[in-house]
């Protein structure tokens, strides 16, 4: 299936669903994103632990959008702008914090940004984003 096809099904199911559903749906997401990215972490897969933790924020915010505007979340992978979108009260330093995590998904999606982040994203270095990750994933909760 094409891209847009699969863009198109989603929001024809996003329509049939009420808000709170999509709430709901979005939340469920994260908190098993955020349970992956735990379980990753203990079978000391780093990186894919972080990227999960990006991924469990972005669904976070995705559902925070649909309370906020009471619209459909829009297609992006960008923590900045999602909470933006969301009207999160945010200082500069929980945006500059949220421009790290984003790293954790470009970085894990292309080779040669993977192999930087492999050597950066040791036990101590992984257990210390996670911890950051769950903390600002309750704040947004």
């Amino acid at each position: 299936m094409k891209n847009w096809d699969v863009k198109k099904l989603w929001k024809n199911n996003q329509q049939n669903m009420e808000q709170k559903e999509k709430i709901d749906f979005w939340k469920s997401e994260a908190n098993q994103a955020l349970e992956v990215a735990r379980d990753l972490f203990k079978l000391k897969r780093f990186v894919e632990a972080l990227f999960f933790g990006h991924l469990a924020i972005e669904k976070l915010l995705k559902a925070k959008i649909i309370e906020a505007t009471n619209e459909d979340p829009i297609y992006s992978h960008d923590l900045v702008i999602l909470a933006k979108k969301a009207c999160l009260e945010l200082n500069q330093d929980d945006l500059k914090y949220l421009a790290k995590v984003n790293i954790y998904n470009i970085r894990t999606r292309y080779q040669d940004y993977k192999k930087s982040l492999y050597r950066q994203a040791n036990e101590k270095f992984t257990k210390d984003e996670i911890v950051k990750i769950e903390a600002i994933f309750k704040r947004f909760i």
